[in-house]
């Protein structure tokens, strides 16, 4: 009979290999040439003034209909953005296959374009009846508008780009049910699909997905612990934390709009005279992406200690510590286990995987009696 050992020695952090370096290098200069994207087309469309010949072109085949003008101009718009950073990305991927390819890419497109088509008029509309205080009055229509978009977003979009299926695993399923039950929850609805695990959702959409190959990338334990990570941000409501974000995202990012935007229009005159012109979309779309980019950082940190917290929730949940450790430790050999400063401030929304480590290594307040931080949120293990 095999005696298993009491304690498991500390899973060692990895050097980064030559090839991880080589990706995240990769990664880090395609993402750099994204956001100089997303800065540079706006910006080409409005010092050039093309942006309001198009919105030109829009008026006159909607008949001058200002709404349907509007939308017009956005598709094309949205179009011109992913075809730039489609091109971006294509020489990223190097797809053997262009056609699945296209379609992965298209999905978002036409997600993107339905939104701006049933949403966008909100902001325009706001800023002609009341100039002054559109941007507070579009903040506040928009934050139910985003929560819609996040209740709907696995339901709608995601099955878009993924085929999700309900977890069929039996003993997976009661496992987590069991999970579940000790933080008092019960029916969590759990989907199989895609590459990612995580949970999204909110209200009666609220789901954890179950990447489509988590069953042979990692043991029955892994599993066990990847899983207690997702329940915390589904037991603690983490996506309602972000719906705050994008809400105070929304108020300071449309009154920098209206301030900044009104007085770049005085300084350059790009074609038009007013924020109110669907012309001015490229305007708008430059200020919240350049806002984005400087607090990004301070976004990424927030994240981060997000996800840290869910790790110490999924440890006091099952403690499988060193299955955790050991899992990280396979996913160095694809990515650095420690992040280079421009991956941190910019990238990096985990702790890093030489952090998660060395975390799992030594966090086991249980054995010494020490109080759990989830205590009272989930009965602990007997």
């Amino acid at each position: 009979m095999t005696v298993m050992p009491l304690f498991l020695a500390d899973v060692a952090v990895p050097q980064a290999t030559a090839a991880a370096l080589a990706t995240v290098r990769q990664h880090e200069i395609f993402w750099a040439l994204n956001q100089l994207a997303a800065l540079a087309l706006p910006a080409a469309l409005l010092f050039a003034g093309l942006g309001a010949r198009l919105r030109g072109l829009c008026a006159r085949l909607t008949g001058g209909r200002r709404t349907l003008t509007l939308i017009l101009f956005a598709a094309l718009y949205l179009t011109l953005a992913a075809v730039v950073a489609g091109g971006i990305d294509c020489a990223r991927d190097r797809p053997q296959d262009i056609a699945p390819w296209l379609i992965g890419e298209a999905a978002p497109l036409l997600a993107r374009i339905a939104a701006a088509a049933l949403f966008l008029w909100i902001p325009y509309a706001l800023m002609r009846r009341f100039p002054r205080a559109w941007w507070a009055l579009s903040a506040a229509a928009l934050v139910p508008v985003a929560f819609l978009a996040l209740v709907a977003l696995p339901v709608l979009v995601d099955p878009l780009t993924a085929h999700y299926e309900p977890l069929k695993d039996k003993r997976l399923a009661a496992e987590i049910a069991g999970l579940a039950v000790r933080c008092g929850v019960t029916d969590i609805p759990v989907f199989v699909g895609g590459d990612d695990t995580t949970v999204v959702g909110l209200g009666p959409t609220k789901r954890i997905f179950l990447e489509d190959d988590i069953a042979t990338a990692e043991t029955q334990e892994q599993i066990t612990g990847t899983v207690s990570h997702e329940l915390k941000h589904y037991v603690m409501g983490d996506n309602y934390k972000a719906l705050a974000i994008i809400a105070a995202f929304l108020f300071a990012g449309l009154w920098l709009v209206d301030r900044l935007g009104r007085a770049a229009i005085r300084r350059w005159r790009f074609g038009f005279d007013d924020l109110s012109d669907p012309a001015s979309l490229p305007l708008i779309v430059l200020v919240l992406s350049a806002l984005w980019l400087v607090i990004l950082p301070a976004f990424n940190a927030y994240d981060r200690s997000i996800e840290h917290e869910a790790d110490r929730f999924g440890l006091e949940l099952t403690h499988t510590g060193h299955a955790n450790a050991a899992l990280y430790a396979g996913w160095a050999k694809t990515y650095p286990a420690e992040y280079d400063t421009f991956a941190y401030l910019f990238r990096a929304t985990h702790p890093s995987i030489g952090d998660r480590i060395r975390f799992a290594n030594t966090y086991r307040p249980w054995e010494t009696g020490a109080p759990l931080v989830y205590g009272d949120v989930c009965k602990p293990m007997r």
